[in-house]
């Protein structure tokens, strides 16, 4: 086999699982450490190709949009929303973040139960159900993620304990949730340490994503709701914290 050959083989092995490790591509190839830096080397050229200290992962870049491009209703997004609002039990306490998919999850509720949220879209989805109960946080709104953030309102989450909390996603890696905004990522740290349960429904788009601040870790994290199943670097994070992965049919 080719280097050139080698190199489209692996960058499709890193797509499919997130990552290679150079051992790997000794024993799988049959070739010397050298030969298998100097392919290394050569795929951290490409596109979404990160080498790293012994090996190379994907590295997908995401750059947020403003919640008004983000906005319209996404068919895969909301058949998830609706299927995590389908584990809220009556007389649930929940945690709702803030963006797209958790103000659809809030819309599809209809079990009587306590909502505690940083997000006036999800507040307005609930505005017609009377046997809901709104608690809304206070703080700062932010006019690009149209999310209610700050110390006040951490100072608030730390006050509650709840049944479950639905994070929203923005980017899901081997190190588990970031963000780009430093507060955002302190709050959903927060809500997730307040929580008996803590539910991420992310899409396929988002795995092997990084922001830049780190939030939720695997450890902090029980259940993953997703419409695919997800790269294999993503699955042994999952496996290795005992994160339930529920895949939901689209």
């Amino acid at each position: 086999m080719t280097q050139e050959e080698r190199l489209i083989a692996l960058e499709a092995q890193i797509k499919q699982q997130g990552k290679v490790t150079i051992d790997e591509i000794c024993r799988d190839y049959q070739i010397s450490y050298d030969s298998a830096r100097r392919d290394l080397v050569k795929l951290s050229s490409r596109p979404g190709i990160l080498r790293i200290r012994g090996g190379a992962i994907l590295d997908e870049k995401i750059v947020s949009l403003p919640y008004s491009q983000r906005a319209e209703a996404d068919p895969i997004k909301q058949k998830l929303a609706a299927f995590g609002a389908s584990l809220v039990n009556p007389q649930d306490v929940l945690f709702i973040d803030a963006g797209t998919t958790c103000a659809s999850l809030a819309y599809f509720l209809d079990k009587a139960c306590t909502v505690i949220t940083n997000s006036l879209e999800c507040l307005n989805a609930l505005s017609d159900k009377a046997e809901v109960k709104k608690c809304v946080l206070g703080g700062s709104f932010d006019d690009f993620s149209h999310t209610i953030l700050g110390e006040m309102t951490i100072a608030q989450i730390k006050k509650y304990q709840v049944n479950k909390a639905f994070i929203g996603v923005s980017a899901l890696s081997e190190s588990g949730i970031s963000t780009d905004l430093e507060t955002d990522a302190n709050l959903k740290l927060a809500m997730a340490k307040q929580a008996k349960q803590v539910i991420c429904i992310a899409d396929a788009s988002k795995f092997n994503t990084q922001l830049m601040y780190q939030s939720c870790a695997w450890s902090d994290i029980d259940f993953v709701i997703s419409n695919q199943r997800p790269p294999e670097n993503i699955q042994k994070q999952i496996e290795a914290h005992g994160v339930e992965l529920i895949i939901c049919p689209t």
